[in-house]
């Protein structure tokens, strides 16, 4: 009876704030289900689609979907209560498939800042098939990489036991004396010689005493072992705040930087050599149809007000470049700063006061939250953001949606339709 009602007790969330949470990751999860889904579908489904900066775009609107499946099941779920009910095997994987993936979404929005980069700059011709091979190539090496570095949390996260009190003598139902142990179970990042942590205190007569007091008592037995784990997810968070959001930051940063002073510096240089390309594609169908001299005269006369309109469309286009390469470095920047800056205080111990854990555990969870709105934002910014993408998008709306409706409405008005 005592156990259950600490077990009760040590719960992190009530029941209103289980609901809340449950609610806002069930809609992260299925906008980033649609918002991605979309994202794979239009690829797959349009041939003319199938680019090298697509792909790109794939690989990281696949492991943002991975995400939102899993997102519930493996990590809030088994965050709400104090034990981990599940077995060891799922420790270790409800840990090693989100983290590679984290680590492979954060990869591929680096690859594609700094492939925009040198296309742009270096205007390849190579052959499309040849460009989308190499692009399928890169994504299969970042999942590589990907696992490998996720590789620490599935070799030192364990279950490990959390005991109140070990050994003691009760009586059972029947009234024989045994022996028992009171602990619960913990999914925990740790060396592999660490062993169970025992929570010792006064607890005579604990049938009867009351829970809080039992919880005031209580104190970690702090030996070695306790200490090594401590350095140890210390070290581990420092290098996942290196890994997932100091380095990304810096390479977005940078590349998009590079990006917008060279679409700056050469706009007009890029104007001119696509109005002289129009210029020479137009004089050749122009020969088909007319005279040479009639079509020299009309682009003559039209090439100053071609080179103005040309000119201030590609201002156009570097400002909405510059803005959308600001908003994806911002974005990345905000959703995952205040999960890592929480992560590392709490590391850190910096943030641990005895008397606000609950209050600094729905801050971290919230944290949590925010970084999780990246798998909704990431489709959005290189996605719909996307002329070719959003042309895409519109068709298959326009295909399935509306005209299934209308098909529907016409199949109603000719089944409500009375006959002679």
């Amino acid at each position: 009876m005592f156990f259950e009602q600490l077990q009760t007790f040590l719960r992190r969330f009530n029941e209103w704030e289980q609901i809340a949470y449950t609610s806002v990751y069930v809609i992260i999860s299925i906008l980033a289900l649609i918002g991605n889904g979309l994202v794979i579908l239009v690829v797959l489904w349009k041939r003319e689609m199938r680019t090298n900066r697509n792909v790109l775009i794939v690989n990281l609107a696949l492991s943002n979907l991975v995400l939102a499946l899993i997102n519930i099941p493996f990590l809030w779920l088994p965050s709400i209560d104090f034990e981990f009910p599940y077995s060891r095997f799922f420790c270790k994987f409800a840990n090693v498939l989100p983290g590679s993936n984290i680590y492979c979404s954060t990869l591929t929005i680096c690859v594609m800042a700094i492939d925009r980069y040198y296309s742009v700059k270096q205007l390849e011709v190579a052959s499309k098939r040849r460009q989308c091979m190499k692009a399928v190539c890169i994504s299969l090496l970042i999942w590589i990489i990907s696992f490998f570095l996720s590789l620490p949390l599935l070799l030192y996260y364990d279950t490990t036991m959390l005991y109140v009190v070990k050994d003691v003598n009760v009586f059972d139902e029947r009234g024989v004396l045994m022996p028992r142990s009171y602990g619960w179970r913990q999914c925990r990042l740790a060396p592999p010689q660490s062993t169970t942590v025992v929570m010792s205190g006064q607890l005579n007569n604990f049938l009867w005493v009351n829970v809080r007091t039992v919880v005031d008592k209580l104190t970690l037995d702090v030996d070695k072992d306790f200490t090594k784990n401590s350095v140890f997810q210390l070290l581990t968070s420092v290098l996942q705040v290196f890994s997932l959001y100091i380095v990304p930051l810096l390479l977005l940063s940078i590349f998009n930087m590079k990006l917008t002073r060279f679409l700056k510096t050469n706009a007009n240089r890029m104007a001119r050599n696509r109005l002289d390309n129009r210029r020479w594609r137009t004089e050749q169908l122009n020969r088909k149809n007319c005279e040479l001299s009639q079509s020299k005269i009309r682009s003559h006369s039209n090439s100053s007000i071609r080179s103005s309109i040309t000119e201030r469309a590609c201002e156009r286009r570097t400002s909405r470049t510059t803005s959308l390469l600001i908003a994806m470095a911002g974005s990345y920047a905000a959703l995952w700063f205040p999960f890592t800056l929480i992560s590392l205080l709490l590391d850190l111990d910096i943030l641990y006061v005895e008397s606000h854990v609950g209050i600094i555990e729905r801050i971290d969870q919230t944290c949590k939250m925010v970084s999780m709105l990246s798998i909704c934002v990431n489709p959005f910014l290189y996605g719909f953001l996307n002329t070719n993408f959003r042309r895409e998008f519109y068709e298959i709306y326009s295909r399935y949606v509306i005209c299934s409706a209308k098909t529907t409405g016409q199949a109603l008005l000719t089944h409500n339709r009375p006959t002679r």
